[in-house]
């Protein structure tokens, strides 16, 4: 399959209702077609084991959202070993330039043991970026699999450091605060209660934490108290 199968094989399979009712969640700057997720991951499992370096190389800004998202998806579909991904990574994540590319290409990762350090310092990488969606890839893709003892103190300075750029970048960073609340209830409070932290990231993320069925109601109302205006 080349570029041009792609983007034949996507318009076959697009739907207008969809098209309408997606575009309006503006999943990206770019042309909305209106395929469906299932149909999406379809294709960039095909990709995956197809000739993946040559749809990252390919790829340019005025793409489809949807041969966005698979160009992105095939990477951490595919078998190949983690140097390899991460060196497709870094052609690919420019090209992020929606929510929607950059949460559903994360939700494709799926990390081994021996894999999990060195895509960490890929994602403190794409952290210190000033392009507002690849610190959201980077603050997105913490979210898997690093939420434990292990990095909970880098995420945190992560967040308290950062000097966010927009609005994606800081609801990610409040969504992985909110995150780690679950599991570090008490670190978290004292996180937000005394750290210098963006006071719109902060609230955002106690909103979120009020919001999460997994906090319990006695650590909410806590939490709740730490919104600043």
């Amino acid at each position: 399959m080349n570029k041009q199968e792609l983007d034949k094989k996507l318009r076959e399979l697009g739907d207008e209702k969809y098209k309408a009712f997606h575009s309006k969640l503006k999943p990206s700057e770019s042309e909305v077609i209106g395929v469906r997720s299932v149909e999406i991951r379809k294709l960039a499992k095909k990709i995956a084991f197809d000739d993946l370096e040559y749809f990252v190389d390919e790829l340019t800004v005025n793409d489809s959202y949807e041969e966005k998202i698979i160009t992105g998806m095939a990477i951490f579909y595919s078998k190949l070993g983690i140097d390899e991904k991460i060196n497709l990574c870094k052609k690919y994540v420019p090209f992020i330039d929606g929510w929607a590319v950059c949460d559903g290409v994360c939700s494709t990762i799926r990390l081994k043991k021996a894999e999990k350090e060195p895509f960490w310092n890929y994602i403190k990488e794409c952290c210190k970026s000033d392009k507002e969606f690849i610190v959201r890839f980077g603050l997105v893709s913490a979210r898997h699999d690093y939420i434990n003892d292990e990095y909970i103190e880098e995420i945190l300075a992560i967040c308290r450091d950062k000097e966010y750029i927009g609005y994606y970048d800081r609801m990610a960073s409040a969504w992985l605060i909110a995150d780690c609340m679950v599991k570090y209830p008490e670190k978290i409070y004292e996180y937000l209660k005394n750290e210098s932290i963006d006071i719109w990231v902060r609230n955002k993320a106690v909103s979120k934490i009020r919001e999460s069925y997994r906090v319990s109601d006695e650590m909410k109302e806590k939490t709740n108290l730490l919104t600043k205006a």
